[in-house]
C-alpha cells in the first residue's frame, strides 16, 4: 500500500512540474494571469487576468467560466455577507445615465465573480425561483465560518453538523452552500 501512495505521489509530482514547466496553451496563459494581476495573492481558483475577458485568447474554441449576476436591494448589507463569506471587491462600475452599480466579488482576484448589481431606484424582488438553486463555496474551516458568520447575523438554514456543508440565506434571499475543503471535520452534535 505504501509503495503504491509513493508511486502516486511521484506520478502526481511529475504530472503537476510538466504541466506548470511544460510548453502548452495553459502555462502561458496562467503565466500571463499571474504576471497581469494588480494583486500580490491569488488563490487556487484564480485563472482570469484582472480585466476578466478583455485579455483572453481569441480562437481557441474554449468556453470560460466568468461571472454570476444577483441582483442587490441593499448592496452594503449584500457586500457585508459575501465579505463575511471572505470575498473581496474585484471591481466596481458605477452607472449614472443608467443608474445602478456593478460590484464584482471574488474568492481572490482573477477567481470567478459574482457581480452583484444595485439598481439605484427602489425596487421589490419577487421570491427567487427554484430554477436559480445556489451559489457554492469551498472553505478552510467550515465550524469557525459558521460560527463567526453567525456572530454577524446570518441565519444558518443548514448548519454543518456533519462536517462537511452548511446552507446559508444572503440578505437578498439567495442560497450560498458552504463545503469543507478536503475531508470533512469531525461531525460535532447539534
Amino acid at each position: 500500500m505504501m509503495r503504491r501512495q509513493c508511486l502516486f505521489y511521484i506520478l502526481f509530482i511529475g504530472f503537476c512540474q510538466g504541466f506548470f514547466s511544460a510548453p502548452s496553451r495553459f502555462v502561458g496563459y496562467t503565466t500571463f494571469h499571474m504576471a497581469s494581476s494588480s494583486s500580490t495573492t491569488k488563490g487556487i481558483s484564480s485563472y482570469l487576468p484582472a480585466d476578466t475577458y478583455n485579455s483572453l485568447p481569441k480562437g481557441d474554441g474554449e468556453v470560460i467560466f466568468l461571472h454570476t449576476m444577483i441582483r442587490s436591494m441593499d448592496l452594503k448589507k449584500t457586500m457585508g455577507f459575501f465579505e463575511a463569506i471572505g470575498l473581496q471587491e474585484t471591481r466596481r462600475k458605477e452607472s449614472e445615465n443608467g443608474r445602478f452599480t456593478l460590484v464584482f466579488m471574488a474568492s481572490s482576484p482573477g477567481a470567478p465573480e459574482i457581480e452583484i448589481t444595485y439598481n439605484w431606484d427602489p425596487e421589490v424582488f419577487a421570491e427567487p425561483s427554484r430554477s436559480m438553486g445556489h451559489l457554492a463555496y469551498a472553505v478552510d474551516d467550515i465550524y469557525g465560518l459558521c460560527a463567526s458568520l453567525q456572530d454577524k447575523g446570518v441565519t444558518i438554514l443548514r448548519p454543518p453538523r456533519d462536517g462537511r456543508m452548511a446552507f446559508i440565506k444572503s440578505p437578498d434571499g439567495i442560497s450560498v452552500e458552504l463545503l469543507q475543503k478536503g475531508t470533512p471535520l469531525e461531525p460535532i452534535e447539534p
